[in-house]
């Protein structure tokens, strides 16, 4: 899709593959990749982790004055509730996002926002008999531990913050 003037001119770090996806996924929802969609689709795929969804305000709506405010939180909401965005719980009065997979399980480090992926754990199987037991049928699943990477460990986390 053609961007429009002065829309993300330099894009060195977009993440391809991420966003072909979230095309894709468009496309099989029947939601069209609009020109404004396109441009925070394409800012979120460029940006480092982790970032607010008023950075993206300021940024596409403010400096490139495509879309609103409430298109780009739709956006963010459809994107979280496909599994595309995962919030990062921290002591910021601003949530920040990180880019994701759908379907994986994800240990997301309040440090610096990284995300390291667990793709071969399948919780339906660890679950299975207790889900089963209280006749619990499972529709989907998915699951965000939080703590901090190797990088970002010390000091260590405080368990009295686990919930």
């Amino acid at each position: 899709m053609e961007q429009p003037a002065g829309a993300l001119e330099v894009v060195r770090s977009i993440d391809s593959p991420w966003r072909a996806a979230v095309g894709a996924a468009l496309q099989s929802e029947g939601l069209r990749d609009s020109q404004v969609r396109a441009a925070i689709l394409d800012w979120i795929a460029a940006m480092p982790p982790p970032f607010t969804a008023e950075q993206v305000v300021r940024e596409v709506v403010g400096g490139l004055g495509l879309g609103s405010r409430p298109t780009v939180y739709r956006t963010i909401d459809w994107l979280r509730g496909g599994g595309w965005l995962t919030r990062l719980h921290n002591d910021d009065v601003e949530r920040g996002y990180v880019r994701t997979l759908p379907g994986s399980y994800h240990l997301v480090c309040t440090g610096c926002g990284g995300i390291q992926i667990l793709s071969d754990l399948d919780l339906a199987l660890l679950l299975g008999p207790h889900l089963q037991a209280l006749g619990f049928e499972l529709c989907n699943q998915h699951l965000e531990l939080y703590g901090r990477c190797r990088d970002c460990s010390a000091p260590a986390c405080d368990p009295s913050d686990l919930h």
